[in-house]
């Protein structure tokens, strides 16, 4: 009986090779035994095992020797188990992105959104168009996309704002949302009718005297009005490629 194909990661971890793993539940049962013995003989920290989806009969298996899941991606699922007191599994991703984009024209007006969500509910919740960000979507790029989707607004990236952290949101995460500073390239407003019930022009001082408004979209405001907030900048000395890295320095 041979052990598991496996590599050891940075932190003395066992990443097990999902690609091969026997087909067979009994003979996976029994070289998963037969491995975990040995690594957490030799001192190994935690292993980390992925179960692609054509093998997802091996799934019980799994989880009869204690592994936890972990998360779970287009491919397949990831499991984790520590082999050592206190090993260290960090958690997946804990938090999703929102974007929100402050756009202003050249008459001092604010781009401004009601929900279809929120007509009946919160009927006055004026609020800055914008969205979630897509995988692997960089944050000037996803709130461009945002604020032309809800609203037919073609803008051009300025700067980040500020960022607002909120632990209630979808699905149990955590949430982060950041505010973009953005000028519009036209001024017609074309709606997206599956989301958003009205959206218009605004003046600033109009948005800003409005009790209901929330503070938060207020502070904002003021922000964009008085400071210069963080602009995206290129650093060559850095060694990611422009594709994986966005940067945003005051």
């Amino acid at each position: 009986m041979t052990y598991l194909q496996a590599s050891i990661n940075p932190y003395n971890g066992i990443v097990i090779d999902g690609h091969a793993l026997p087909n067979s539940p009994e003979e996976f049962k029994q070289q998963l035994q037969l491995s975990l013995a040995h690594w957490q003989n030799a001192g190994h920290a935690a292993v980390w095992l992925t179960i692609l989806l054509p093998q997802a009969h091996l799934i019980p298996q799994v989880l009869a020797a204690g592994f936890d899941n972990h998360h779970s991606h287009q491919h397949g699922f990831t499991f984790t188990k520590a082999l050592i007191e206190h090993a260290l599994i960090p958690h997946f991703a804990t938090h999703t992105i929102g974007v929100g984009g402050l756009v202003i024209n050249d008459k001092q007006q604010l781009l401004t959104i009601r929900e279809q969500d929120h007509i009946h509910t919160h009927p006055h919740n004026w609020k800055f168009p914008g969205g979630m960000l897509d995988p692997k979507e960089h944050i000037h790029a996803g709130v461009i996309r945002e604020v032309f989707e809800e609203t037919g607004i073609q803008t051009q990236f300025e700067r980040l704002l500020g960022c607002r952290h909120y632990h209630k949101g979808q699905f149990n995460t955590s949430n982060i949302y950041i505010v973009c500073l953005l000028t519009p390239l036209n001024h017609e407003i074309v709606l997206q009718a599956s989301e958003i019930a009205d959206a218009r022009w605004m003046d600033i001082n109009e948005y800003l005297n409005d009790e209901k408004i929330g503070a938060y979209n207020k502070a904002i405001l003021k922000s964009a009005l008085n400071d210069k907030g963080l602009q995206p900048q290129s650093l060559p000395s850095l060694s990611a490629t422009a594709d994986e890295l966005e940067i945003y320095i005051g």
